[in-house]
């Protein structure tokens, strides 16, 4: 009986102690599943965070693409308000120790005040700040709301506040305003959330400054343009008091201002003196635009076959300069002489090629151009010595001045030209001007037979230099690479900037073997270079990694072009940054690049690697 008892309490021990080992079993694998679930969540919450941004960021750029009369800052806005649910809100950048209201919808910017940086101290005890590339983030309290309202002029009555402060390398970025369904109080809880759509708010922010300045210019040009019409009227109703036919200037007029190019402008304004005036020669000199003495022959109309100089120098300090900008009609040869107390080599010039008027073509205060005249054809009476009637002198001076209203309209429109192809951070040719001209050099390329090179780099790690010594390093960046490059290619290559930190080099009659040595040599220049810097104690050093494809060598597209050397450029960056990589077919045999060349070039070209 005794023995049955034994048996009975050791099967009941040996239960008991596998129930225990069961459930320690199951415990445990309740704390793995727990991991393995916060994990997941996780990583889901990442992912929709960073899909959240991206949303964002391509819903920016598409609003942008749609809305091309809008400030890119104001598509931004209202962008931000429609994905976060957000009423009224203003965002504040900093700016000299400021915070400046830059951003905003439902509240007129310029109605508001400025907030200083140490005026946040009653809010947080200390501003923060932040030297990594993360940044730092802080909410602050509702209670605080009343106080920067009535600091910054913001209305009181914004109903559910949030206030959110955000710190990022050496730039803090205010946000205040209505976060009706607390979306974005959620989102900013979210350290990718705020180290990716904070920085990019601040750097739309701020380069909306240069864009205001460069719609500002333009309208300063267009007011200029207006006036310059106005001033075309006055003349006109004056020249119908003239002894010539009113209705020759107004058709001069008519063909001058409906030009807009300055070498046809010179020899339309040379054919119609020769047809006014019936004079034997007429040659019309341009200002050269690097320097300003020197004036070089544009066109010659008539008896070309006389000593005519193809270049002058009229120096400001000169008499001869004086007596041009004070006199009102033009100057007769060899009547001048005795006015001039010292000889003057336009003069002498224009007395040996048998020139007997010269008149300016003034812009502003600057002569910006000479037009000389030989004597008539055929003279007022047979043996006069009188070539020309003081209406003939008035109506040559009538005319050089329509001619310098419609050279003054021809720079104003060469200066918005130019402002519409250049990229206002480096001066150099913006991606619109790139890909035009990249067609009109492919096209040159396919019709003469012959090679281009399209060459594509960028700065190693911008973006971790931008958050290390803040945005205003970085556009010093920018601007110094572009005067290096500029100085290291030749004089018919042309730079562009392709966007943010890319550029492009557009290398006509450039083959393999030489590409690959400019951008080998272009690369070490770089490397070596010591950049000076009012921001960076010491100076800087950078490096780049470039790519290029050659035409038609590997393509004869346009597109699929810019795509090879892109390619090439980024192979470069996968084998470690600063390196130069010339296109050939075999990279697109590479899994980190085959799917997206797959969908975009099926023209393989007909590249030689040799």
């Amino acid at each position: 009986m005794s023995v049955l008892i034994a048996l009975l309490i050791a099967s009941c021990l040996l239960a008991v102690a596998t129930i225990v080992i069961i459930l320690t079993k199951l415990r445990n694998y309740h704390g793995r599943a727990r991991e393995v679930t916060t994990n997941l969540y996780r990583i889901n919450s990442e992912f929709a965070v960073k899909r959240d941004v991206f949303d964002l960021q391509r819903n920016i750029f598409q609003a942008l693409a749609r809305n091309l009369r809008k400030s890119p800052v104001l598509v931004a806005a209202e962008e931000f308000q429609r994905q976060y649910h957000l009423g009224r809100f203003v965002v504040f950048c900093e700016e000299r120790n400021f915070l400046v209201p830059l951003m905003g919808v439902g509240v007129k910017l310029k109605t508001l005040g400025l907030l200083r940086i140490d005026q946040m101290k009653q809010y947080f005890g200390e501003v923060p700040g932040s030297e990594s590339n993360d940044g730092l983030g802080a909410t602050i309290a509702r209670d605080h709301f009343t106080a920067i309202a009535r600091t910054t002029s913001l209305p009181g009555d914004f109903s559910n506040a949030f206030m959110y402060w955000f710190a990022f390398g050496i730039n803090r970025i205010l946000f205040v305003g209505e976060d009706t369904q607390s979306e974005l109080a959620r989102r900013c809880g979210m350290s990718d959330f705020n180290s990716a759509v904070w920085p990019m708010l601040y750097d739309i922010c701020r380069s909306n400054s240069g864009y205001k300045r460069q719609q500002e210019r333009i309208k300063e040009l267009h007011e200029e343009l207006r006036r310059t019409g106005g001033e075309i009227g006055e003349l006109a109703r004056k020249l119908r008091h003239r002894a010539v036919d009113p209705h020759s200037f107004y058709e001069i007029s008519n063909r001058l201002f409906t030009i807009y190019d300055q070498q046809r402008l010179a020899e339309t304004f040379a054919e119609s003196v020769m047809e006014l005036l019936q004079a034997a020669l007429v040659t019309v000199y341009m200002q050269d635009p690097e320097n300003k003495q020197l004036f070089k022959k544009a066109i010659a109309v008539g008896d070309t076959q006389r000593s005519i100089p193809r270049e002058l120098t009229l120096a400001p300090e000169s008499q001869l300069h004086g007596l041009l900008l004070g006199k009102h009609q033009p100057l007769t040869f060899p009547v001048i002489n005795p006015a001039l107390t010292e000889s003057d080599p336009v003069v002498e010039a224009a007395i040996a090629g048998g020139l007997t008027l010269v008149e300016k073509l003034q812009v502003g205060t600057e002569i910006r151009g000479l037009v000389f005249v030989a004597q008539k054809t055929q003279p007022k009476q047979p043996g006069s010595r009188e070539q020309f009637s003081d209406a003939d002198l008035e109506a040559f001076s009538t005319l050089a001045n329509i001619a310098s209203l419609a050279l003054a309209n021809v720079h104003h429109y060469m200066l918005i030209e130019r402002m519409s192809y250049t990229d206002s951070m480096t001066e150099l040719y913006n991606y619109r001007y790139f890909y035009k001209r990249l067609n009109e050099e492919i096209f040159r390329a396919k019709r003469y037979n012959r090679l281009l090179a399209l060459v594509i780099f960028d700065i190693d790690n911008f973006k971790a230099f931008n958050d290390t010594y803040g945005h205003l390093a970085g556009n010093e960046i920018l601007r110094n690479l572009a005067i290096l490059v500029t100085e290291s290619v030749r004089v018919n290559d042309v730079v562009s900037r392709y966007g943010g930190e890319e550029f492009c080099v557009i290398m006509p009659d450039t083959g393999y073997a030489n590409c690959l040595i400019f951008i080998e040599r272009l690369r070490r220049k770089i490397e070596d270079h010591r950049f000076s810097s009012e921001y960076v104690e010491g100076g800087y050093q950078i490096t780049i990694s470039i790519g290029a494809a050659i035409y038609p060598n590997d393509t004869v597209m346009t597109d699929r072009l810019i795509y090879s050397a892109d390619i090439a450029l980024l192979k470069a960056k996968a084998d470690g940054r600063n390196r130069s990589v010339m296109f050939n077919s075999s990279l697109l045999q590479d899994d980190r690049f085959r799917q997206s060349s797959q969908a975009q070039l099926t023209d393989p070209g007909t590249h030689d690697d040799t």
